[in-house]
């Protein structure tokens, strides 16, 4: 029996390589949240601008709405559907806008008068506030708005 590549006993072939793969090494500070805005640096979307939708930390990407898109086929039981989604971007591919000037920017990390660490671009000085998706989560949407339970560990 010949080995053809379309067969199954191929595809668990291909499978059993795939696991050699290993993550990069993860970035251990990041600068960019889910909700900001940033503007991609290379590729065919390069120059434009979108909103963060959502953050994978363990293989440094990143995903923007509407933003590096490619078709995929959804194969139903009667026909096939495309769908545009999103691709994911590494984080050194993407900059956060200005909000003085809408341009990319470096930031950089300071304390304000209160004691708030907070986001100051290095070319303008002006300070980046994080958006309020960060502090929402799955199961509640502010710390504030979430009801102890009779199973929580009280405060005191």
């Amino acid at each position: 029996m010949s080995w053809k590549p379309w067969t199954l006993a191929a595809a668990r072939l291909k499978m059993v390589k795939s696991k050699d793969f290993k993550f990069p090494e993860p970035i251990s500070r990041w600068n960019i949240v889910k909700g900001d805005l940033v503007q991609v640096l290379c590729g065919k979307d390069k120059g434009r601008n979108g909103k963060v939708v959502a953050v994978a930390r363990r293989t440094n990407r990143i995903f923007v709405g509407g933003l590096n898109t490619h078709i995929r086929v959804m194969v139903g039981e009667t026909a096939r559907t495309r769908i545009a989604s999103e691709a994911p971007l590494h984080v050194s591919n993407v900059a956060l806008v200005d909000p003085e000037d809408g341009k990319p920017c470096r930031i950089r990390y300071q304390y304000t008068e209160d004691g708030e660490k907070v986001r100051v671009s290095k070319r303008s000085g002006r300070i980046i506030p994080k958006p309020v998706e960060v502090l929402e989560r799955r199961d509640f949407k502010s710390r504030g708005g979430y009801v102890e339970g009779s199973k929580d560990t009280t405060s005191e």
